[in-house]
């Protein structure tokens, strides 16, 4: 589907970036938006031609050599008052290397609560220049960015729920378990927020659960699920994020089964991310069970620290191989027809 330019914008983190290459990094950034534009010119990765031509077949043979992320223009109607273009001739005027993050975003968020098309990069900004045209024209600044990294693609996204305020869980089958310290998931300041018992038997007394009632299918496409996860101890204790096809009761999708690091699969497919106590190794590690047959558990080596946050997120590709990341570094290896 085409999506027209009305409505992208553009943003610069004044602060300088010069070692930013993931999505978290970028995300954390300080952005900008840089009011006004007009026009912006393309940008993206071209390589070198690299030519040889034998003289006895005639054929100019070619292969690709070193390459250049682009340049980058914008016109914009000038107006230094706007804080995006203000930090942008700045950092154009100064006479230093200094990159500085960019963020492109398109105009084709799937919903209102969905993310759109956005393009991360690292760049050098070259100049900011003035043009005045004729009398009735508008002044405007014609800038220049040298893009001087990878440039990161985020797709679009249909945000699923924020979990805000005031918000509903209709939408979601809850559950908690039999210890009268357990409670059902309630959203709290704009988090979704799980108590659970404290009777140490186990997940059917101590569990809170939140699954969601829509059903995800991979026929209809690639699947990405993330969140933000924080647990407020890491003894005694154990989550599962991820896909389940198991809603029907309190029960983790996949857990410790409390011999070494061995697991049960309580659903018939599932993909996420385990800790779990009672594994031997108390790390965060990527789970599967596909029709009834279950993946080789992977430890990350990582684990989660009490109330501290992390990013957790599944790809799933069309062919059902599933990538794992954590704070937007990806971990262990894709879990094939996961």
């Amino acid at each position: 589907m085409i999506n027209g330019t009305l409505g992208s914008r553009i943003y610069i983190s004044p602060t300088v970036a010069a070692t930013i290459d993931t999505e978290i990094e970028y995300s954390s950034l300080t952005w900008t938006e840089i009011g006004l534009i007009e026009s912006v010119t393309e940008f993206g990765r071209v390589f070198d031609l690299v030519s040889f031509q034998a003289i006895k077949e005639g054929r100019m043979y070619k292969l690709k050599g070193g390459f250049n992320d682009g340049n980058m223009q914008m016109v914009v109607g000038e107006d230094l008052t706007d804080a995006g273009q203000a930090a942008l001739k700045v950092a154009a005027e100064a006479s230093n290397q200094n990159n500085y993050g960019f963020r492109v975003e398109l105009n084709d968020a799937p919903s209102s609560i969905g993310g759109p098309t956005t393009f991360f990069f690292r760049g050098l900004p070259m100049s900011f220049r003035t043009t005045m045209g004729a009398v009735n024209n508008v002044i405007k600044a014609t800038a220049s960015v040298e893009v001087n990294s990878d440039i990161l693609q985020i797709d679009p996204a249909d945000l699923y729920d924020r979990f805000v305020t005031g918000g509903s869980l209709a939408d979601y089958a809850l559950f908690k378990g039999s210890d009268a310290q357990a409670l059902f998931p309630v959203i709290a300041g704009d988090a979704l927020v799980s108590v659970t018992g404290d009777a140490g038997t186990g997940v059917a007394a101590d569990g809170s659960e939140a699954i969601s009632l829509e059903p995800f299918m991979l026929s209809d496409g690639p699947l990405v699920i993330e969140a933000r996860i924080k647990i407020s101890a890491i003894t005694n204790a154990g989550f599962f994020f991820g896909f389940t096809d198991q809603f029907a009761a309190l029960e983790m999708a996949i857990e410790g089964s409390g011999t070494t690091d061995a697991i049960t699969t309580n659903a018939t497919d599932a993909v996420g991310f385990l800790f779990d106590t009672l594994m031997s190794t108390d790390n965060i590690w990527l789970v599967g069970v596909n029709n009834n047959v279950d993946e080789a558990a992977q430890n990350t080596a990582l684990a989660p620290v009490a109330n501290t946050y992390k990013t957790y997120r599944i790809s799933i590709a069309a062919n059902g191989d599933a990538t794992f990341y954590i704070d937007g570094v990806a971990v262990g290896t894709p879990m094939t027809t996961a």
